[in-house]
């Protein structure tokens, strides 16, 4: 995976790379820049293009793995570099954009799928880990993943490979063909075609040893996140028993003896009735639990049909014209846990909370129902059903043409393309219940619960419909670029670009049906619409001032119809005194525009806490108004939003001390500020004078305060610009090649990402500090933020034969949000699990390959080699007590790949 070559450089054809719209004969710019070739892409062993660009070293917190299914963008991937979200990296696909997910991450930020996009038709990904907005626009503040696909193929070809874990499970079966003919110098055209077929089975979690396969993991210094207790204070928790609890006439809790929790009649293994729980989870009264991972996935079903063709036309000996045709086709099927009956959440179209768990709008069962074991008094039910997991079937289609002309005029070369690229996914989900349909078969006897109940089909389609939604995004562009050599200077010729784009963005992604009212148990609501128009101008400067001084400057102007202007510009050097060291450095300005979720007709509907009560609390002085307690915190689109902004630095050197080794040191900083977030109660709470388009929403007064404004139910705001983060560190890379004459050849590099901090400040000055901690936990699934992440690679050719090794490392993280908090996870004595640390994870993965003659070869890898399990992590709400943000291989376990590739 480490492609940066030595800094001798061999006379090579002009290439354009990533972060520069000059072309050039060297591969070493004034930015760090990362490519990973064909070869070291195979000698992954990894068969997705997801998995191999989160596996490099500047991957950080904030990225989407596709094993976290539960997710508002469940089943997709993204990558997150320097940890500054999937929205701040942006993913190009030959330098051109494509369209994003139809699901934000999180309801909010845009990302594209590397899913969608064709392995087998990669020819090398490039990775810019620098601020580029001044080259590419928006959403490239912590830098540029940019995927080249084939140009140009002649021949055919076949290839097949299986995978499957040492369990027996998860097997991965696929196949590809390619088709090229023409030889664009002599028959003036190349016309050629991949297809790629992947076929995933799922890995249900349960399969997995200790910790991974089950919840309870007290043996092994964690806690017990088994669900269905009844705890002393008499509160029940849903089980496949179902649990009964009587209240009053007007629906209140029944004190002493009589309000105690029921649990209805049926079979619990002596394991389930377990009275210690963890933190949370005290099941005193013998609840009967059951274990969630039993539903769990950690690898979801999938199948993904990926069609790539591109045609090229030499119209003259200075003129081509090329068309490209991508259609990807990805179907996912995903499961967790049975829904329960209640749940509480926001009524958007009514301005409320709606709880169906207690108070006035509870689901109760009337006296008389079979169900109802108290002959006096309705009873509040929590129950959830064994047979009927939540489940999530999605489907998305991407559709991308691109045509266009490029050749040489008046000694400039210019490129000139359209692009239209759809992104559409279809979700179905069933296993969820309409509360107010609930309700009304509740009242009437029809629905049942307990141990071994089945409801009819009639009831459950009634109660339970089938829920089906889409997100679609579009963009459609017109672009051209040109450059050429402006004029000799001491240090060689000046090169220029400049470049035009016209650009139409459209989001339409639906919300789940009833959530809008909150009548689905269990699924908030997320939905944005919105379009606009993009139009930018840039220009580019490569200096030669002398043979050893190079200055690169580029700037660039985007308007926006839905909120103004950006202008960002870049400078860079390369200071090359010497044959054998260079030094190199950059400064950027950038900026993310605001996403449809951000500033179009949108809303996302979450619960978080407050401190207090600051209006009861001085007047009550009782503890539940003057403690922390919760509350719903609704965020709606804000057309006035501003883009984010960012600034961003490096300065490093590259050396070569003896011939075929190499050594890069960069020194990195980037500062996001105006940061678009979502409602913060606790800050409207306290000032509410601050936030004027800030609603807070209270509910009745109570009766012993019958003059005072009554609890704080929902805060509902716009998006605002509020807040900015610092991050920096260092990325070390070294490579060596060995020659070893009839023995072959050797090649070793190490990549090194190390990050020195993380620091966000909030709008009033608060500070927070997360690099080295599982902080921030609001973000993408709670991944954590590792300050170290570390690949080597040894590779040994010889003729036919190709063996090599990669080690992969991620450094140890605290247990906390940030440095000098508190231990999220503590027991009933508030000792911190796993001393407040989940352990640093390595894994060794091995590859090989032997060209059997020139047309037949074949290929063999093991990931995961060791078997290294995943750390036990407590807090990640990605999965349970195991992060796939950093440790998927691990759940995964052992993996071997075998496959054979004939070309004719």
């Amino acid at each position: 995976m480490l492609a940066q070559p030595s800094f001798a450089q061999e006379a090579v054809q002009k290439v354009e790379i990533t972060g520069s719209s000059i072309k050039r004969t060297e591969t070493e710019g004034v930015a760090t820049t990362q490519i990973l070739s064909r070869k070291d892409i195979e000698q992954t062993g990894k068969t997705s293009i997801a998995d191999v660009v989160r596996s490099i070293s500047a991957d950080n917190n904030g990225s989407i793995s596709g094993s976290f299914t539960n997710g508002f963008a469940g089943s997709a991937s993204g990558v997150s570099l320097r940890g500054l979200s999937v929205s701040s990296t942006l993913v190009l696909i030959n330098g051109r954009r494509t369209a994003p997910y139809g699901f934000g991450d999180d309801g909010q930020r845009s990302f594209v799928d590397l899913n969608s996009i064709p392995l087998d038709a990669v020819d090398r990904i490039e990775i810019l880990k620098d601020g580029a907005s001044a080259i590419y626009g928006s959403d490239a503040i912590a830098g540029v993943v940019n995927v080249i696909l084939r140009q140009n193929y002649v021949g055919q070809s076949v290839a097949a490979n299986i995978g499957q874990s040492s369990r027996g499970d998860g097997r991965v079966m696929s196949a590809s063909a390619a088709l090229g003919f023409g030889n664009l110098q002599q028959d003036k055209y190349n016309v050629f075609m991949t297809i790629d077929a992947k076929k995933q089975e799922k890995i249900w979690q349960k399969d997995r040893d200790d910790y991974i396969g089950q919840a309870d993991a007290r043996p092994w210094g964690g806690r017990d996140q088994r669900a269905g207790q009844i705890t002393a204070g008499n509160g029940g928790g849903s089980n496949f028993l179902g649990t009964v609890r009587p209240v009053n006439a007007t629906g209140g809790t029944l004190t002493g003896a009589a309000g105690n929790v029921k649990q209805l009649p049926g079979t619990c293994s002596a394991a389930n009735l377990d009275p210690v729980g963890g933190t949370s989870l005290d099941n005193a009264l013998g609840g009967c639990l059951w274990d969630p991972v039993q539903y769990q996935t950690i690898q979801p079903e999938t199948e993904n049909l990926n069609i790539y063709a591109r045609g090229t036309f030499a119209i003259n000996d200075k003129t081509t014209a090329y068309t490209e045709l991508g259609l990807f086709n990805s179907k996912a099927k995903t499961q967790t846990t049975p829904s329960g009956l209640t749940g509480a959440g926001f009524d958007l179209v009514n301005a409320r909370v709606n709880n169906t768990n207690t108070g006035p709008d509870q689901l109760l069962l009337p006296i008389g129902h079979p169900d109802n074991p108290f002959a006096a008094n309705r009873a509040r039910p929590r129950w959830v059903d064994a047979g009927r997991p939540r489940s999530a079937d999605l489907e998305t289609t991407v559709t991308r043409f691109l045509a266009g002309v490029k050749g040489t005029v008046a000694e400039w070369d210019y490129d000139a393309g359209f692009l239209y690229a759809e992104s559409k996914t279809d979700k179905t989900q069933n296993g969820y219940y309409r509360q107010s349909a609930l309700k009304a078969a509740v009242a009437n006897g029809s629905f049942r619960i307990g141990q071994g109940r089945v409801n009819t089909p009639e009831v459950l389609a009634l109660v339970s419909p089938t829920l089906q939604n889409s997100g679609v995004t579009k963009s459609t562009s017109v672009d051209f670029k040109a450059t050429r050599e402006l004029m000799q200077l001491p240090g060689g010729a000046m090169g220029i670009a400049v470049g035009a784009e016209y650009r139409k963005e459209e989001t339409n992604s639906d919300p789940t049906p009833y959530t809008n009212i909150n009548d689905i148990a269990g699924l908030g609501y997320s939905a944005s619409k919105g379009s606009r128009n993009v139009t930018a101008l840039y220009t580019e400067l490569a200096i030669p001032v002398l043979k050893s001084l190079e200055f690169q400057l580029a700037a660039r102007t985007d308007k926006y119809s839905d909120y103004g202007r950006s202008t960002t510009p870049k400078a860079g050097f390369k200071f090359t005194p010497t044959n054998t060291f260079a030094l190199r450095g950059t400064y950027a300005e950038g900026f993310r525009a605001p996403s449809a979720a951000e500033n179009g007709d949108s809303a996302v509907a979450a619960f978080t806490n407050i401190p207090n009560d600051p209006i009861r609390c001085p007047v009550t002085k009782l503890p539940i108004d003057c403690s922390s307690q919760q509350v719903g915190a609704i965020t709606v689109g804000n057309k006035n939003i501003k883009p984010e902004t960012s600034k961003s630095y490096s300065l490093g050197f590259v050396v070569e001390p003896v011939k075929n080794f190499s050594i890069s040191l960069d020194w990195w900083k980037i500062e996001r500020d105006g940061e678009i977030g979502g409602s913060d109660p606790s800050a409207i709470v306290a000032n509410p004078a601050g936030y004027p388009d800030a609603q807070i929403v209270r509910g009745e007064a109570t009766s012993n305060f019958p003059g005072l404004a009554g609890p704080i139910l929902m805060v509902k705001a716009p998006y605002l610009n509020a807040g900015k983060t610092q991050t920096s560190g260092l990325d070390l890379d070294m490579r060596s090649k060995f020659d070893l004459g009839a023995n072959g050849k050797l090649n070793a590099g190490v990549v090194v990402t190390y990050m020195h901090e993380f620091k966000r400040t909030d709008s009033d000055g608060t500070t927070h500090e997360f690099a080295g901690t599982h902080g921030d936990i609001n973000l993408s699934g709670n991944g954590g933020t590792p300050r170290t992440k570390v690949s080597l690679s040894l590779g040994w050719d010889r003729g036919p034969w190709t063996v090599s090794g990669n080690i992969n490392h991620v450094s140890s993280i605290s247990g906390t949000n940030e440095i000098g908090g508190e231990c999220l996870d503590t027991d009933a004595n508030h000792n911190p699990y796993l001393g407040c640390r989940i352990a640093a994870f390595t894994t060794v993965d091995v590859f090989g390959k032997w060209k059997m003659s020139k047309n037949l070869e074949f290929t063999a890898s093991i990931t995961n080699l060791f078997d290294k399990m995943a750390p036990l992590d407590v807090q990640t709400y990605g999965r349970i007590n195991y992060n796939p943000s950093l440790h998927q291989s691990g759940a995964v376990g052992r993996y071997w790949n075998i496959g054979a590739r004939y070309t004719f």
